[in-house]
């Protein structure tokens, strides 16, 4: 009998949340698609103009900020989002795009590395790094200033942030001994307001790979 409680009560709550997100407002598949667009073509220097898109119901908890953030109790709770996608192959990505339902704010963007190809210069760079310094050395440190500051000069541009502060992730990991002729490495970039996003570019074609929200204050 019990367990037959424990079952209706876990079916009540199951539905309650999912009415809650139900109850959410949306922006709808169209807007979804331009807001993901635009997104796509900015941060990645693209030129998309069709794309697929999924609402999906996601799960967040309670400890969780930003995009995934709870209504501020110790409850689970539910959300729409839009997944924005353009392919690039069969079974491969090429951007994708997570954004709220309710209100369009941007969760992530992403785009496949193999969309990145680089210029005769900067394979030149990258073969020269390897054959100079094989292993982790002083090269490799002053390519990966290049890319922080890379990364502070797109936030600038990209993220309507005059004075963006960058935090580096891996300040206390140093990449493994094998080592490749391209490598990406994540940062954190903080707004004035208070906004706190993740940032992942590739050197050297100094691209971004991808961002994500990781606190949203508002």
């Amino acid at each position: 009998m019990k367990r037959k409680l424990f079952l209706l009560i876990a079916i009540i709550l199951s539905l309650s949340l999912f009415l809650t997100a139900c109850g959410q407002k949306d922006i709808g598949e169209a807007k979804a698609k331009e807001i993901g667009l635009k997104y796509i073509n900015q941060y990645f220097n693209a030129n998309e103009t069709e794309a697929t898109v999924y609402r999906e119901l996601q799960e967040c908890y309670p400890e969780d900020t930003a995009a995934f953030s709870t209504n501020g109790d110790t409850e689970f709770y539910y959300r729409w989002v839009y997944c924005v996608r353009v392919p690039l192959a069969a079974s491969l990505i090429k951007y994708e795009v997570y954004l709220l339902a309710s209100t369009g704010g941007l969760m992530s963007a992403n785009q496949h590395e193999m969309n990145i190809i680089l210029s005769d210069e900067q394979k030149e760079r990258a073969n020269r790094l390897y054959i100079d310094e094989p292993r982790w050395g002083e090269k490799h440190v002053e390519a990966m200033s290049e890319l922080y500051q890379a990364c502070y000069d797109w936030s600038i541009l990209n993220l309507d942030e005059p004075h963006p502060i960058l935090l580096n992730t891996d300040i206390y990991q140093q990449p493994n001994d094998t080592l490749q002729r391209t490598f990406s490495a994540p940062c954190y970039v903080v707004t004035r307001d208070n906004r706190v996003y993740s940032l992942t570019m590739e050197w050297p074609s100094l691209q971004v790979v991808s961002i994500s929200v990781i606190n949203d204050p508002k």
